[in-house]
């Protein structure tokens, strides 16, 4: 009889579908580090207070409630001579170190997942977590302390649209001095950055919240908590209808749902991402179904090119997901039509090329006329040139690069200011991201399918991310629900090496916040936190082949533990 080696012994115990599941891992263990993850959210509240905390929060009786289970941390470890910096920095360190606890729990909740065999009760962890993730999200939605005022900039842009009744794209806060909000709105003096979609949510929000800042932040901050659950919630049914079992299903969509970056930039920021992210995944969703009822026809894709559209009409990166969806359609006509000849082939696909663009640019343009009209084609341009994003750098490269040379006593040399100018680093956004976009058409052209959809966007929106000018780390959550829905492709390594990207950029865009108040001994140059940002998701993502070639059998075991 042939021997079996220790290793290999262990690895048939690990593969999915083996029969000796008695050594998995209890519930108990899902139960463990999903109190760990809530514990340590509620403790990093009273650093967050300290260290962003608003006087817009004195007076709420929730307020000591919260702050309490964190008081017993230290306020200053003597980091520097400076008490103010001294203090600054031990906030930021006790924040992060917490942090770093949540993502440590996270990550062991994912592998007591992964360890558990086909007959275990996932439905009883996924409650678990779901209760974990609620308790977090309504401690952060209430937290005292705002990193990001993000909330009050959707106010300033609802106000000016409903209660003043003019265009956000061409006139600003600023107009209105008396307003109540001029304080708070940190980009007042410049025109609304965001599509329309987004522009009529914020008025409502004006007619809704009136005149009261609390108000808008915790519509802003609710809103985001829902926006997270019901992602979990696609995430969820969209795995179950490609027939994903429900290890996969249950592991995906808790690597969306306890995620530390997903949660807090919803809860705690109350940013705009969020509902972006649930319009990608409703259209997502929709393309799925569709394909499970074996339904392919532009009737069918319909509701998937309309939700892409909307969430391009939120922010704009979405618009990359609307263009690979276009090519999948239209490479799928293309192949419906070939079963006749080729004449009939390319003329299918002319028909869906130009039937999907005539939809998306009617709905975008049925959303864009009432900010646009009266006013001529020149300005409408110069608005979409405008706000800040379009000009200014921040924890980016070029953001890196600037700061640089600005702390450089010596004269920069001209290579130097060649690249720290924004012309040149909008030009490489537009090689690279036009080289990507090339390379996933192709790759989309000759595998029309479901998974090099989802597969292209996401490697696109991160080569966005690590070269865009303008970064922040709520932007890091579009990759975080790609990746979730990936989960069931990343069997292969191309998968494997973007969803791992995708989930070191989550931690790694923590790091921005090292630099937070930019004082000793922690902050400083800034070309530090863009290092640590967009180095960990490059070095996932080129590690994980390069690891795989080291330790096939390693690799295998994860191959089978994310296989459907």
């Amino acid at each position: 009889m042939k021997s079996v080696s220790p290793l290999r012994a262990q690895l048939h115990v690990l593969r999915p579908g083996a029969e000796h599941t008695a050594q998995r891992p209890p519930i108990m263990g899902v139960v463990l580090c999903t109190a760990i993850f809530v514990f340590c959210v509620l403790l990093s509240i009273a650093p967050l207070n300290r260290l962003a905390g608003s006087q817009l929060f004195l007076g709420l009786p929730i307020t000591p409630v919260l702050t309490v289970i964190g008081t017993w941390l230290p306020v200053d470890l003597g980091l520097t001579t400076d008490a103010h910096a001294s203090q600054m920095s031990t906030h930021t360190i006790l924040f992060l170190t917490l942090v770093a606890g949540e993502f440590l729990s996270y990550a062991l909740c994912l592998w007591f997942i992964s360890r558990q065999g086909p007959d275990a009760n996932f439905k009883r962890s996924l409650i678990v977590v779901l209760a974990g993730v609620i308790i977090g999200g309504l401690a952060l939605v209430l937290t005292p302390a705002l990193l990001s005022r993000d909330a009050f900039v959707y106010a300033g842009y609802g106000r000016i649209a409903a209660l003043y009744h003019t265009s956000p794209y061409f006139v600003t806060l600023s107009a209105y001095p008396h307003d109540p909000f001029i304080l708070l709105d940190d980009w007042k003096d410049a025109p609304a950055a965001y599509g329309p979609l987004w522009l009529f949510i914020s008025a409502l929000g004006a007619l809704v919240a009136g005149d009261h800042p609390l108000t808008y932040l915790y519509l802003y901050r609710g809103l985001g908590l829902i926006g997270h659950l019901l992602n979990v919630l696609l995430i969820r049914a969209i795995l179950r209808t490609q027939g994903c079992s429900q290890r996969t299903t249950t592991f995906a969509t808790i690597v969306y749902a306890l995620n530390p970056l997903a949660l807090q930039e919803s809860c705690l920021g109350g940013h705009n991402d969020i509902c972006m992210v649930t319009l990608l995944l409703l259209g997502i969703f929709s393309w799925v179904r569709a394909e499970n009822r074996g339904r392919q026809s532009w009737h069918a894709s319909l509701p998937a090119l309309i939700f892409f559209t909307l969430a391009a009409l939120i922010k704009f990166t979405g618009a990359v997901l609307v263009g690979l969806f276009i090519v999948l359609l239209v490479r799928k006509s293309f192949c419906a039509g070939a079963k006749f000849d080729r004449g009939s082939a390319w003329k299918a696909a002319c028909i869906t090329l130009i039937r999907s663009a005539l939809i998306c640019s009617a709905l975008a343009l049925s959303l864009y006329i009432p900010f646009w009209m009266g006013h001529t084609i020149q300005e409408i341009i110069h608005s979409f040139l405008s706000p800040p994003s379009a000009n200014a750098a921040y924890g980016s490269i070029l953001a890196a690069i600037r700061d640089g040379m600005s702390q450089s006593s010596r004269n920069a040399s001209p290579l130097m200011r060649f690249f720290s100018l924004h012309s040149t680093w909008s030009a490489l956004n537009i090689i690279v991201l036009a080289a990507i976009l090339l390379l996933d058409i192709i790759w989309l052209w000759r595998q029309p399918t479901t998974r090099t959809f989802i597969l292209a966007a996401l490697a696109v929106l991160t080569a966005l991310l690590i070269i865009t000018p303008w970064f922040f780390p709520w932007y890091v959550t579009w990759l975080i629900g790609l990746a979730a829905v990936s989960i069931p492709y990343a069997y292969k390594c191309s998968g494997r090496a973007l969803v791992s990207a995708a989930l070191a950029f989550s931690a790694s865009a923590f790091a921005i916040y090292l630099y937070f108040h930019n004082l000793p001994p922690i902050g400083g140059w800034s070309g530090l936190a863009c290092l640590t940002t967009i180095g960990p998701p490059i070095l996932a993502y080129f590690f994980c082949p390069i690891s795989e070639r080291l330790f096939p059998a390693l690799a295998r075991v994860i191959a089978g533990l994310l296989r459907p």
